[in-house]
């Protein structure tokens, strides 16, 4: 391979034009003509330079004798169906190196059109102004061209037009990952790429500010950029933050009806999400989505949510829950109403509406199916009527709903699997057995002589702080045997 003769003079570079400018203003300096020229001189195919192959720029860069990084961090990567920007896949909407719009102000600065530099910045989608002169970017005659002397041809440069209010948020922090400035960046974003950022941004505060059928194309430059800004502000602060605003859009969303699905609660965002952005990843928003889908929807499983497959059921309509629990739909109604599930003055409509938390309510709803009402409680433990009150006073026996909720003062039960519970420790109490056991009687017996209240003497039995033993020709709290004497004196010693 021949030696590369080197151009002579050289151009300055500047840092913040695209590469595809710089190699225009170089060509025009050296041939007077455009950039095909330089490049075919030099035996660079035109195309794979615009499309910014590795392979064309490494010659180019090779040819005026400069090093390859620097002026690949300026080439824009046009594939097929995407794009690349720094090691980055980017959708061929985010990043153009098409010179479709400039800033009026900086390219009277530059001067004469073959000193015209094309900004990296301009590029970008979400970029509407100009920061330095604070005015919107104006559109060229011709956006397909990759440079803007055949962008602008014989086109007079647009009055400015100041953009209104102060610089985004987000355009500051573009602009420092882009030109490597500072930025006070937290993980969370810097473990995402641009557009994963000013996507997911874009689309939060334009259905926060415009609604859910929000249409980006029908709105003007400063409305795309007031709403990017919005979505940014929340978006930059992490995934809480994100939810919140997903709460926000859910509640604000038109649909009513409980079958309502996800496009109808989330509106356009989820349809970016669910259909547009096939492409190229979106980045953590759309599993932030998915999960907040699913932990306010009753979603089927088997049902896929943005492409992954929901597998476990977390929410159920009324309608779902009473085939579950296999209880009537209106019955089922009247119980959670009862549970405090469902508030009393609720109706039948608002009542298909409601959706209830899976691991939590099937379990209460079958709970309340075999539950022991109240009066029949001292049979089931085989106590005393007084025994019964004295355990439900101090709150050793929990009814199903507290006794502070709704509708604790009527119709109290509980449930069959605490009840069994507390069977099943006394069951495994030792059995009374050996010559030395000394005045073992029953727990009832041993109150009566002084051993303490019942209440009590039961808790340090349960806690295992006193000594107990079951008589096994008796069942439940009536088979609970203590030795009377210890206890006596143990009592009165204290």
């Amino acid at each position: 391979m021949g030696a590369v003769t080197m151009l002579w003079p050289q151009l300055p570079f500047d840092p913040q034009e695209t590469l595809i400018s710089y190699a225009d203003r170089l060509s025009i300096f050296h041939t007077s003509r455009g950039m095909e020229r330089l490049l075919r001189d030099n035996g660079i195919h035109h195309e794979h330079f615009v499309s910014g192959r590795a392979e064309a720029v490494e010659k180019f860069v090779e040819v005026i004798g400069e090093t390859f990084g620097t002026y690949m961090d300026n080439a824009i990567r046009v594939l097929r169906r995407r794009g690349e920007f720094r090691g980055e896949p980017i959708s061929k909407a985010f990043l153009s190196p098409r010179a479709a719009r400039y800033c009026p102000c900086c390219l009277a600065e530059d001067g004469a059109p073959e000193d015209w530099r094309f900004r990296l910045m301009w590029g970008f989608r979400h970029v509407q102004r100009c920061e330095k002169h604070g005015v919107w970017l104006e559109p060229t005659g011709r956006a397909s061209a990759t440079n803007l002397r055949v962008a602008m041809s014989d086109m007079p440069l647009a009055d400015p037009k100041a953009a209104v209010g102060p610089v985004p948020t987000y355009l500051e922090w573009l602009r420092a990952r882009v030109h490597g400035q500072v930025v006070d960046e937290t993980p969370w974003l810097a473990d995402q790429t641009l557009e994963h950022v000013l996507a997911a941004a874009e689309m939060i505060g334009a259905v926060l500010q415009h609604g859910h059928k929000v249409k980006l194309t029908k709105r003007s430059p400063a409305e795309i950029e007031e709403a990017t800004d919005i979505g940014f502000s929340i978006y930059s602060e992490g995934p809480e933050a994100v939810e919140e605003a997903l709460d926000t859009i859910r509640q604000t969303s038109p649909a009513t009806a409980v079958q309502a699905g996800p496009l109808a609660h989330y509106g356009k965002l989820f349809d970016w999400l669910d259909r547009r952005c096939n492409a190229i990843d979106p980045g953590p928003i759309r599993d932030l989505l998915r999960d907040h889908i699913v932990k306010h929807s009753a979603v089927e499983p088997g049902t896929s949510i943005l492409g992954v497959e929901i597998t476990e059921r977390r929410f159920h309509t009324l309608n779902s829950l009473s085939e579950t629990v296999g209880v009537e739909r209106k019955r089922l109604a009247r119980l959670l109403k009862s549970m405090g599930e469902i508030p009393a003055d609720v109706t039948e409509v608002e009542c298909g509406n409601l959706v209830f938390e899976a691991k939590e309510t099937v379990p209460l709803v079958e709970a309340f199916q075999s539950a022991i009402p109240m009066r029949d409680v001292p049979d089931y433990l085989v106590a005393t009527k007084h025994q019964f009150e004295a355990l439900y006073r101090s709150g050793i026996l929990q009814p199903l709903v507290p006794r502070t909720g709704r509708g604790s003062n009527r119709h109290v039960v509980f449930a069959q699997t605490h009840l069994d519970e507390i069977l099943g420790w006394i069951a495994n109490l030792p059995e009374i057995g050996g010559s030395d056991l000394q005045d073992v009687h029953s727990i009832s017996y041993a109150c009566q002589r002084g051993a303490g209240r019942f209440e009590n003497l039961f808790a340090d039995i349960f806690k295992g702080k006193t000594a107990a033993f079951r008589n096994p020709d008796r069942k439940g709290v009536g088979s609970i045997y203590v030795a009377v004497k210890p206890l006596i004196a143990e009592r009165f010693a204290a």
